[in-house]
Formats: C-alpha cells, structure tokens, sequence
C-alpha cells in the first residue's frame, strides 16, 4: 500500500532519507516539467533541488491543514523561478529543438513544415505572453492545477487566475488559428 503524503512528510520531519527519496520520485518530475517550461535546463534542475532541499529541511513546517504537499512544493519552485528571473532580468522559454522531428515520416512535407511553423509560433507567444500569464498557463496545462490552486500558488484571487489563463489561452488559440504561410483561410 502507497503511503500518503502526509504519512511521508511526517517521516521526513523525524529524518527518513527513504521516505524523502519516495516523496522526490513522487513529485519531482512535475516540479522538473514546471521549471523547465520558464528556466534553462541548469536552472530548472537548480529551481527543484533548492525546492526539495528546503522540504527536507523543513519538513516540520509542512501543515497539511493548509495545502496539499504538492501545492506548497509548486509554491516553492514557483517563487525559485521567480527568483532566478529576477537574478538574470529575463525568462528565456527552451526551444523546441525536437520540432524538426514531431510529424511522422508519412507526412507530406508541407504538412510537416506548416506543422514545425505552428509549433513555433505558438512557443513564440507563450514566450511573450506576460510572465504571470505564462506562469499561470503552464501550472495548468503542464502542473495540471486549478485555478484555486493557481490563484493559491500565484498569491491572487481566483477570478485573477482564471483571467491569466483566460488571457494566455486566447492568445495562443489566436496563433492557432492563423495560417502559417500568412494567407487567409476560408
């Protein structure tokens, strides 16, 4: 039987390495995938270790009563990032290196060069989409969170976090729909 989060934080807090080992493969990845979609890779990886370094840490501060354990460690990582950013004056977004390879061989090859295109129009505006916008975004789509738990994590309303994702998502759809070689459809 999995043990909860609670149960694990609550080892931790009495020091057990194997109970923190279960709660970094448990919630890592997430952490790693947030990061990584406003930070470079070194950063992103830096952003989630000073995260989970500060879980071990504090463990004993954890109060479940107050947010899941999943929402506090996005918490974390959310006010790292902002912290990099902050440090380095700017938010780069990481490129889509693999776009060349997304559409299968099968494809013709307009199809996959208009695909590319779209592709990287797309990571164009949410790169330039305003950084709580961005943020707000990819904590739904990639942290797959709510707008509560946005708004908990960005320190704004609900209604301020459903704007910001409101706002994101028209603008990407806008992307969406124009057709990469500048002409109109029909």
């Amino acid at each position: 039987m999995e043990q909860s989060d609670e149960g694990l934080m609550r080892a931790v807090a009495a020091g057990d390495e194997r109970a923190f080992r279960r709660l970094v493969d448990r919630h890592g990845p997430k952490l790693r995938s947030i990061a990584g979609q406003f930070l470079d890779a070194g950063e992103a990886d830096d952003a989630v270790q000073e995260a989970l370094i500060g879980l071990w840490r504090h463990a004993s501060r954890f109060d479940p009563t107050k947010a899941t354990l999943s929402t506090w460690l996005y918490r974390i990582v959310v006010n790292r990032c902002i912290d990099i950013r902050r440090r380095r004056l700017r938010w780069p977004w990481s490129p889509l290196d693999e776009a060349e390879g997304v559409a299968s061989a099968d494809i013709a090859a307009d199809r996959t060069l208009s695909g590319v295109e779209t592709l990287r129009n797309v990571q164009a505006v949410i790169a330039a989409l305003p950084p709580r916008q961005r943020m707000a975004l990819m904590l739904a789509t990639v942290g797959d969170r709510s707008a509560e738990e946005i708004a908990a994590l960005l320190n704004i309303s609900r209604a301020a976090a459903e704007q910001l994702i409101a706002r994101a998502r028209r603008s990407v759809r806008a992307v969406m729909r124009e057709p990469a070689d500048g002409s109109d459809r029909v």
